[in-house]
């Protein structure tokens, strides 16, 4: 049996709520739940029945777009980003925790919790991490999170390309699929927002993103973006030009590698930048 990070015990039924919620608004490119069952008749398994969306990976399709198509794709999965966040909570954390009334008043709170289920995940199995600097650059920069006040729903990994549909014929946006990593939380963990195109950041809504040492410090700890291309720094910034992955998401990169086929490559990667990353937090 392949053993499941923490997060991924609880995928399908965030992906029914997270699917069931969405219903409601009838955004377009989400596809429809036609049925979930938590407990099915094949060993106890559950499963989720959806309807089915045309189109090829956005992975799959990238040599096949002109500039404007990517820029076209970009703009819509802003639009889609920018929908999906409108719809709001009273409480921080998983749909699971927020819908049983275990969810958190506090962002900051409801993130820390969700690193440090990263972090257990990675020593359950020997992961080697500097588990003391990652968790004493958390609690010192964490309280950058208290100014997110308003839970949004919020995909994690929204606009990876693996989850972007793309009609073969229009080379149009057709669909977004694998939403098991919804929560309540600060838009801005959504993957796209790693290196939004001016087109993604247009279809959003902004065509800057944010620039004060608070929101800085946010984007170190989940979604770092390219300062010098799309303005987030001010002049005097330290951080001009670094563009990578935040401290959360290289973690949950390089733990993913020891519960599935290692990537060795993948790995190293994700070990440089998070290297970078919590020298950058050093910083501050």
């Amino acid at each position: 049996m392949t053993p499941l990070l923490r997060r991924e015990q609880f995928m399908i039924d965030t992906e029914a709520r997270a699917l069931a919620l969405l219903k409601q608004s009838g955004i377009p490119g989400i596809p429809q739940i036609f049925h979930y069952n938590s407990r099915g008749n094949l060993r106890d398994s559950a499963f989720l029945m959806r309807h089915y969306v045309i189109g090829a990976t956005l992975h799959e399709m990238e040599p096949w777009l002109t500039p404007q198509n990517r820029k076209d794709i970009d703009r819509r999965l802003g639009v889609l980003a920018q929908k999906i966040g409108q719809h709001v909570s009273d409480s921080f954390g998983t749909l699971e925790q927020v819908a049983s009334g275990a969810g958190r008043r506090s962002w900051r709170e409801a993130f820390v919790i969700l690193f440090e289920s990263i972090l257990r995940d990675s020593e359950d199995v020997f992961v080697n991490l500097p588990y003391a600097e990652i968790r004493h650059q958390l609690s010192r920069l964490s309280p950058a999170l208290e100014e997110i006040t308003s839970p949004q729903l919020v995909v994690i990994d929204f606009g990876h390309p693996t989850q972007v549909l793309v009609d073969p014929e229009s080379k149009q946006l057709s669909g977004v699929v694998d939403l098991g990593r919804t929560l309540w939380g600060d838009i801005y963990m959504a993957e796209m927002f790693e290196e939004p195109s001016l087109s993604m950041l247009d279809g959003f809504g902004r065509s800057r993103m944010v620039g004060s040492e608070v929101e800085r410090i946010r984007q170190l700890l989940y979604v770092l973006s390219s300062c010098k291309e799309f303005g987030i720094c001010n002049a005097d910034s330290l951080l001009t030009a670094f563009n990578r992955y935040a401290c959360y998401r290289s973690v949950e990169r390089v733990t993913v590698q020891y519960y599935r086929n290692r990537d060795m490559i993948a790995e190293n990667d994700a070990r440089r930048r998070l290297t970078t990353i919590l020298n950058k937090m050093a910083a501050i």
